[in-house]
């Protein structure tokens, strides 16, 4: 990992920057404390933040937490392991294949109007 003073300095770079956007208006406080949430805490301690829009579903940093428990079948050397990388890559090529088919059926609707 990089230099804990170098971090320290850019992180607090980007909190003045952030400050400065705010008491200029250009985002608003609601904004800024959304952003400020999303940094890392002091001495790199990761955030706790949750974005409201998934209802707390998605939690990056639970997810990489799992992935380092070897009783969770994210962990390459849990015996589950494949199981689980298969449910997960029918979930991505389902999420491809719809993908396609929202885009194809987008493009002949768009060539109909044109």
């Amino acid at each position: 990992m990089g230099d804990q003073a170098g971090i320290n300095r850019s992180l607090n770079t980007i909190r003045t920057e952030l400050e400065y956007l705010r008491d200029s208006g250009v985002i608003s406080p609601p904004q800024f404390q959304s952003i400020s949430a999303q940094l890392p805490g002091a001495g790199g301690a990761p955030s706790n933040y949750v974005d409201p829009h998934y209802n707390g579903q998605y939690q990056p940093g639970a997810i990489a937490q799992q992935a380092q428990d070897p009783n969770h079948p994210a962990n390459p050397k849990n015996p589950k392991h494949h199981e689980w990388l298969k449910q997960m890559g029918s979930k991505f090529g389902n999420a491809a294949v719809f993908g396609a088919g929202a885009t194809a059926g987008s493009d002949l609707i768009n060539s109909v109007f044109r």
